[in-house]
């Protein structure tokens, strides 16, 4: 028997020499479906309707595409993180995002927070509260009996309690922020006669949605409680509350915002990166710091739950435990429970991140571009997971640094641009000879919807539904075959279930191309004579699954061996 037939058709793997490669294994496979076994094209995108918010149109140029509800999405031209509110049925419906203002500059880049009552005309606060400034005098003292009076009765009966007083913003949305700093110089010595008339610092600036601010003071013990709450604009406030009645002790003196566009404060930056981890905590980062927020209050960033790595994070992907830091060097492992107890290890592995949008949450694990392949990240660790398909050059020219990736019914789905092309490929981290296999459209953006499972992709400009249209047309071609002696092969036979429209086969012998045929139903067709070679490859484009393909010396082989 002289020729070859294939009946199970896999992916390719590049990195291994063509003649080598398993009788099944493919050079090329574009828009190809493997998992059946046989050679299934893979659906096409479906056109979908989708207009996002605040007057955003979707283009070539859109980067993040996000699901705010069943009515509301929201695009940008901007790499953004999105994350929903980690408090249950949230009233308010609240997403946190970064990245805002991250391509223009300008000084707007700072992490918000919006809802979905305004996000439709663009309207974002910020994400946490400043802390207010210090009182600007002490508080001045009169006489409970007589406003006209200052001094005490008590001066000789009484020992007069040491006061200070602090002051925090509220939101719209019950969130407390820091206490401003207390001052030595505004401290007073108070009478059980006396009333002390605060003067609040001046209100804050800027679009935190604040409405109300809390006065506290020490109590006998030295402790914050709580003395009452006003209005916002309210300016004084003169406390005649008794020790008795004081409220709750400050609850927030850990808290700050999250890093924003102040450099003197912030020399790395603003907060980016944002995820959403388990226990109701989200975590970012600026610069080389990993920064979480304090749990089920999205608002609060307290700085002594700051960890810093070695170099630059490009990367935050959550994990069951903990939290897998990708850097620009080696990467990091932060396990815990609480945001106040996270410890955290470096990886002894030089798989770093080269791209923020490759990072994909793939299940109990992640996937992500480094300058080697894919890499494969776990609480177990590290491992180069497209090794044994591409070599590190042959990866380096699909230019990992462009890589935007998504997940989809257990695959990887990447797309790349090179400066000369822009397209895709699917990557199976179950292994096997159908792991990897190309595609021929790119997308800028996406969102996956675990709710209806449905991939959302941005392609040309157009927001489509992924493999749910009509059928690819697609491109299979054969490793390929070798025999120690030149033959003429003489036949050749294509299986398919339909023949409409009609697949096209093609022969190359020494890399020449012998012969196209225009396939149009299950009998045999003859190849070209007058030839002989030792080295044969067989392709076959279409749109119709292929179960089986033949060539053969003679027509008696094909029957043989059917």
């Amino acid at each position: 028997m002289t020729g070859f037939k294939i009946n199970t058709f896999g992916g390719k793997a590049p990195k291994v020499f063509a003649r080598l490669l398993p009788n099944d294994m493919a050079q090329v496979a574009d828009n190809v479906r493997l998992d059946s076994g046989r050679l299934d094209p893979w659906k096409g995108n479906a056109a979908t309707s989708i207009s996002p918010v605040a007057s955003y149109n979707v283009t070539q140029q859109t980067k993040t595409l996000f699901r705010y509800n069943s009515s509301i999405w929201v695009g940008s031209d901007e790499e953004l993180d999105i994350v929903r509110s980690p408090i249950a049925e949230d009233p308010w419906e609240r997403i946190y995002v970064t990245g805002i203002g991250s391509a223009s500059g300008g000084g707007g880049d700072y992490p918000r927070m919006t809802l979905a009552t305004i996000v439709g005309s663009g309207t974002y606060y910020y994400l946490g509260l400043p802390a207010p400034d210090s009182l600007p005098s002490a508080p001045v003292l009169t006489n409970k009996d007589s406003a006209a009076a200052t001094a005490t009765l008590l001066a000789d009966s009484e020992v007069p309690q040491s006061r200070s007083y602090v002051v925090t913003y509220i939101t719209a949305y019950g969130e407390e922020g820091p206490p401003s700093a207390p001052l030595i110089s505004n401290i007073v010595e108070v009478y059980s006669d006396q009333i002390t008339t605060v003067t609040f610092p001046a209100n804050v600036s800027g679009n935190y949605n604040i409405v109300k601010k809390r006065l506290y003071r020490t109590d006998s013990s030295g402790t914050y409680r709580r003395v009452t709450e006003v209005l916002f604009a309210q300016s004084t406030y003169a406390d005649t509350v008794d020790e008795v009645n004081l409220g709750e002790a400050v609850p927030t003196a850990t808290f700050a915002a999250p890093p924003d566009n102040v450099s003197i404060d912030h020399k790395d930056g603003p907060m980016r990166g944002l995820v959403s981890m388990p226990n109701g905590i989200l975590a970012g980062f600026s610069g080389q710091t990993v920064c979480f927020s304090e749990a089920f209050q999205p608002h609060a960033w307290p700085v002594g739950f700051q960890l810093t790595v070695k170099s630059d994070i490009v990367a935050l992907a959550p994990m069951t435990n903990g939290l897998l830091v990708l850097t620009k060097e080696k990467p990091a492992m932060i396990q815990g429970l609480s945001p106040s107890n996270m410890a955290m290890s470096e990886i002894d592995s030089t798989l770093s991140c080269v791209s923020k949008r490759s990072v994909v949450d793939m299940g109990e694990y992640v996937i992500y571009a480094s300058p080697d392949g894919l890499v494969m990240g776990g609480e177990q660790g590290l491992k180069l997971a497209t090794g044994d398909l591409l070599t590190r050059d042959q990866w380096q020219e699909i230019v990992p640094t462009s890589l935007v990736g998504f997940f989809w019914e257990g695959h990887y789905i990447g797309f790349y641009s090179t400066g000369s092309e822009d397209k895709g490929f699917i990557f199976d981290p179950r292994g096997g000879k159908n792991s990897f296999s190309s595609l021929d459209f790119h997308a800028t953006a996406g969102y996956n919807d675990l709710e209806t499972d449905e991939l959302y992709l941005v392609v040309g400009g157009s927001v489509v539904k992924f493999a749910q249209g009509s059928a690819l047309n697609f491109k299979w071609r054969t490793k390929k075959f070798y025999t120690p002696s030149p033959f003429n092969p003489a036949v050749a036979k294509v299986d398919c279930d339909s023949y409409s429209p009609n697949p096209v086969f093609k022969l190359y012998s020494g890399g020449v191309l012998k012969h196209t045929q225009t396939v149009t139903n299950s009998d045999s067709f003859r190849l070209p004579s007058g030839y002989k070679g030792q080295e044969f490859e067989a392709e076959i484009t279409g749109s119709v699954a292929v179960n089986e393909i033949c060539v053969y010396e003679s027509a008696r082989e094909i029957g043989s061996n059917a």
